[in-house]
């Protein structure tokens, strides 16, 4: 799918963002969490797995966003909840990575509708989730 407008991604997996100016992650209709990631930080796994790796620790300028992230991841990772993709892809990777506050940077969003994510390791910090076909 091309892009599409941030709220639009999310509406696409059934939820809504408590607020689409520092929101990141939902719980959708069917109890899945949906997030945004960033497309660079992806990387390939085994058997075609796609494999997501971050920490909240990195963030900057967005505590809300990242506050309640954490919430959902955890709520993800106790209750083994599958996690929908909306991807978010820039050309400043050097401003996410350091950790700069993303709304000030230009971005582009897509949902991946053909993957589902496993929150396969959480800390309350660094997470790891695996993307691999739907079924």
């Amino acid at each position: 799918m091309g892009n599409i407008g941030f709220v639009e991604a999310f509406e696409k997996f059934n939820t809504k963002l408590v607020n689409p100016m520092w929101a990141i992650s939902a719980i959708a209709t069917d109890g899945a969490m949906v997030m945004s990631c960033w497309s660079h930080a992806f990387k390939s796994g085994d058997k075609g797995v796609l494999r997501y790796v971050d920490n909240l620790s990195r963030w900057g300028g967005n505590n809300l966003g990242r506050d309640l992230l954490k919430e959902h991841l955890s709520k993800a990772f106790n209750e083994k909840l599958p996690v929908r993709l909306v991807v978010a892809t820039t050309t400043d990777t050097a401003s996410v990575d350091a950790g700069r506050d993303a709304s000030k940077i230009s971005k582009k969003f897509h949902i991946r509708e053909d993957v589902v994510g496993k929150l396969s390791e959480y800390d309350g910090d660094n997470y790891v989730i695996d993307f691999t076909k739907a079924h």
